[in-house]
């Protein structure tokens, strides 16, 4: 069944007063924000599907809506059943600063984004006959086409810079998306018996195969430069993507005996044709062409197994979803599904070498269904997001109990090289169904995305209401980083003092009395943890304050990290 379909409740995660009973791992994070996407009556709906974050620290949302919305000060009015909706929230302001529309007079969703710079990328699927991102208009050439579009973030605005269809006849799918330099990845699915990516036509073999296509961005236009189709005889999908440099890893499910990626022909666990397996896939992108490198298979017989989130980091690729086989392998680890019944799973992660080896798997859950739908990694810190129908749903040490219909869950693992250990997992929801789609770290958090239904949900002590009892509201939520993406084992440097903040153009530090005449340095970063300024300056404790320059920063919110000696501090800022 596509993933699509599967998730066709688009409920979300929100964290409520669930009962959680911790064994000896970390307590987790409480929630910080919890902000909906509110309907404009009742019958409007909304849900993001999925969630990204920039160097400054604004985080991007998209999804789909029905009705009317507002995302801050902009109210966006769907023309079709349903319309896209790219939005950008400022953790600064705990606000939406701007929020655009496309479609047409059918349903259209977005599925996938992906940030470099200025550029907010958006991908997913329509069926209407023509769909308008801003002036650009695409026309479907079947029941349902894939598009990739462009938008340019200018602060406090945006517009659509250009926009691109993918698909034939029949009903063709845009699951994920990644981006490097001026190179888009798209990837997906198509049941056409023919599928026209720009200039170049695949064909499927099954019911429905695996695509993998390249984009140039030029700018104010794009153009496909390669496409890579994979799969068997039966129905196979892709879900996630992820780039670094020239090696892409994708990764999804496929049915059938077997699956053909390239040259590679992979084996499924089972000959039954009702059951999938989960595969990763790696592909090198040869500049004109891509080709796939490995692709390993996961998952067991008797059951489904769907991967459906991917990152990478470093020489360590992860894999996160669900499996319904009463046991799944994942190379040499096995894990053993808890669940009851056929459409009942358990959610895994699963950590490969680069070189395509599994090193370690974990599962989590308890007798319902349970998934994993999202995954981010912040150096040894793998976080996973996702929903769980269980009444009770373990995940390590930790068990989180449900109070109705699909709650939501984000769970944090340590990762220890060739093994792993669940840190602690925080649940969200309602009486309604609940679902975790999305989830994105910079160092100003954890951001988690997706939709939930019901009168209510909570995030902790924080409560979102929802008029409409019938249809889904979206949400995005923060939990706050439990390590940092830049720490020290230094002493806390207490009294700094940073004004004024907001600030534009210089900002004045004042240091507390140190206890011995040091160096000071000051290192100035982004929202991401990247370095951007460093300075030694001489120590001026009770002195003039420090001057820190400004100039050249786009608006958004950075860090202050102060070390003197063994002590070190640091402050948040926003330049304006």
């Amino acid at each position: 069944m596509p993933s699509y379909l599967r998730a066709s409740s688009l409920a979300l995660l929100i964290a409520l007063p669930l009962l959680v009973r911790s064994g000896a791992r970390a307590q987790a994070p409480a929630w910080q924000t919890a902000v909906a996407v509110p309907a404009g009556n009742n019958t409007s709906s909304s849900s993001v599907a999925a969630t990204a974050t920039d160097a400054s620290g604004n985080v991007y949302v998209t999804g789909f809506f029905a009705g009317t919305i507002s995302l801050g000060s902009t109210a966006l009015t769907s023309v079709g059943s349903t319309d896209i909706f790219v939005a950008k929230w400022s953790p600064a302001t705990g606000s939406f600063v701007w929020a655009q529309r496309a479609g047409g007079s059918g349903p259209d969703v977005a599925t996938a984004l992906a940030i470099n710079g200025a550029n907010v990328y958006v991908a997913g699927q329509f069926e209407s006959g023509t769909a308008t991102f801003g002036s650009e208009v695409l026309t479907n050439a079947g029941s349902r086409d894939a598009f990739v579009t462009k938008l340019s973030d200018a602060g406090n605005s945006a517009d659509f810079v250009w926009a691109q269809r993918a698909g034939g006849a029949n009903s063709d799918v845009a699951s994920a998306l990644a981006v490097s330099g001026a190179n888009v990845y798209l990837a997906g699915h198509f049941f056409s018996a023919s599928a026209d990516f720009g200039s170049t036509t695949i064909a499927t073999v099954g019911s429905a195969d695996v695509f993998v296509a390249k984009l140039t961005d030029a700018g104010p236009s794009a153009v496909f430069t390669w496409v890579q189709r994979a799969g068997g005889t039966s129905y196979d999908e892709a879900a996630a993507i992820d780039v670094t440099g020239a090696s892409l890893y994708v990764t999804g499910a496929f049915s059938g005996p077997t699956g053909i990626f390239g040259s590679i022909t992979l084996n499924a666990s089972t000959t039954s044709s009702g059951d999938t397996d989960a595969f990763v896939a790696k592909l090198t992108d040869a500049g004109t062409t891509g080709f796939f490198s490995w692709v390993q298979r996961a998952g067991g017989a008797g059951g489904n197994d769907f991967a459906e989130a991917v990152a990478v980091r470093g020489n360590s690729v992860y894999v996160a979803g669900e499996f319904r086989s009463p046991s799944a392998a994942f190379g040499a680890s096995l894990l053993s599904d808890a669940g009851i019944g056929p459409d009942a799973g358990d959610m895994f992660v699963t950590k490969l070498t680069d070189a395509g080896s599994f090193l370690w798997a974990q599962r989590a859950g308890g007798v319902g269904a349970d998934k994993a739908n999202a995954l981010a990694v912040n150096g040894s810190d793998v976080y996973v997001a996702g929903q769980f129908s269980s009444p009770s749903a373990d995940f390590g040490a930790s068990t989180l109990l449900n109070t109705g219909g699909d709650d939501s869950f984000v769970v944090k693992l340590a990762d220890a090289g060739a093994s792993s250990s669940f840190a602690w997992a925080q649940p969200a929801g309602g009486r309604g169904r609940d679902a975790a789609r999305a989830i994105a770290v910079s160092s100003t958090g954890v951001y988690v995305a997706g939709d939930f239904s019901g009168p209510s949900a909570s995030f902790g002590s924080l409560t979102l209401s929802n008029g409409n009892l019938t249809e889904a509201l979206g949400f995005v939520a923060v939990l706050p980083l439990t390590t940092p993406l830049a720490t020290s084992q230094l002493i806390r440097m207490s009294g700094l003092a940073l004004w004024p903040n907001p600030a534009r153009g210089q900002a004045l530090l004042r240091l507390p009395a140190l206890p011995v005449a040091a160096p000071v340095t000051l290192m100035l970063t982004n929202a991401l943890g990247q370095t951007l300024r460093t300075q030694t300056v001489a120590s001026s404790a009770g002195g003039a304050p420090l001057n820190v320059p400004l100039t050249g920063l786009v608006p958004g919110l950075y860090y202050l990290h102060v070390a003197a000696g063994d002590q070190h501090g640091n402050c948040p800022l926003v330049v304006e």
